[in-house]
């Protein structure tokens, strides 16, 4: 009879043997008689092999799984973090590009790996805090299948409006305007279910003002249309937006970070602007499998924690416009359970729901 479960499980104890009968066909009965002894010590000493093997982490190349096409963003962030952490590891940090069904691919892949510290995931909002309440089916839970590792940086969205079709100089301007014209400003996004597209929403909502949503297919022919007037407003990340600000063909009202950005300090944001819970920049993380080894988990937030916050990682975010942002990770549940209730309230708010 043959019995699954633990190493004991798998065995029927008799007194002092253990008789293990395997039947294959055409062949006799096989016996194997093994000691209690033999049994019990192979089922004990498992634990310890695998702490033994978790300490030895890691043996071979870890993966970053980066759920952009490469030469974005999020791949250079990724790359600047692979590239400092690899030696601390001890092994190269090999980054994967997996593009796709708003980072549901990436989710997914790494969500079916072995929880061993090898696969990890460079994830954002849309992963671990839209996609559960935006998509009708995906087969991973972020709340669940995944353990937060560290923070890799947060890119502060600027609120631009084109000057010439939304004269304003301030947000509660550009509310008082939209109240008077219900309907009437419309502003892009990046698609259903993007952040720039919830960001405006969950504003909107908050605000009691009705916008007229847009969206486009990328970042071009939305900068395109919003310089040309065809649209009143939108947000941006601010290496994009203050070039733009500064040449004078566009006007930057407010930042999405909690507090003012290092980059545009001049600007007030969102929070100040009176929206206290839209603190709600661009941000990514690298998270790992559930149920990783606690050795390997603390090993990886070690090393990446050295990385974050050494001032050569700083210096060369700062050319990104990328801005440090430290989650502990005691806290990281509570950080990812407002994220989850901020873009689930928004995404109710749009009704929008895709397959």
């Amino acid at each position: 009879m043959l019995f699954v479960g633990t190493p004991i499980d798998c065995f029927r104890i008799t007194s002092i043997k253990v008789r293990w009968i395997m039947k294959r066909p055409n062949l006799p009965a096989l016996g194997l008689e093994l000691s209690r002894r033999t049994v019990l010590g192979a089922a004990l000493s498992a634990p310890f092999v695998l702490k033994a093997r978790a300490q030895e982490y890691p043996t071979r190349n870890p993966r970053l799984i980066v759920p952009f096409a490469a030469g974005g963003p999020t791949d250079t962030l990724t790359r600047i973090a692979a590239e400092r952490v690899s030696p601390l590891l001890g092994q190269q940090a090999v980054v994967e590009n997996r593009a796709g069904a708003g980072g549901n691919i990436a989710g997914e892949l790494v969500a079916r790996t072995d929880a061993d510290g090898y696969t990890l995931l460079v994830a954002g909002q849309a992963i671990l805090a839209i996609n559960k309440a935006l998509y009708k089916k995906i087969s991973y839970d972020p709340a669940t299948d995944f353990t937060f590792i560290g923070m890799l940086g947060v890119i502060a969205n600027v609120l631009l409006v084109n000057p010439k079709t939304v004269p304003v100089n301030s947000v509660a301007e550009l509310i008082d305007l939209a109240k008077k014209k219900p309907g009437e400003i419309s502003y892009g996004s990046n698609g259903p279910g993007s952040l720039t597209h919830l960001t405006t929403a969950i504003m909107a909502h908050q605000a009691g003002i009705e916008l007229l949503h847009v969206p486009y297919q990328g970042a071009a022919p939305l900068t395109t249309d919003l310089l040309a007037g065809r649209i009143g407003m939108t947000f941006t990340a601010a290496s994009a937006a203050m070039p733009l600000v500064r040449s004078g063909q566009l006007r930057a009202l407010a930042v999405t970070t909690g507090k003012r950005s290092r980059f545009s300090p001049e600007l007030p944001t969102l929070v100040e602007s009176g929206f206290p819970t839209l603190d709600a920049p661009t941000w990514f993380g690298v998270v790992a499998r559930s149920k990783t080894p606690a050795p390997i988990l603390a090993k990886l937030r070690k090393d990446f924690n050295t990385v974050i916050t050494s001032e050569d990682y700083a210096k060369a975010l700062e050319k990104q416009s990328i801005e440090i942002m430290v989650v502990p990770p005691e806290t990281s549940d509570e950080f990812l359970a407002k994220e989850r209730k901020l873009w689930s309230d928004a995404v109710k708010v749009t009704g929008v729901s895709l397959d």
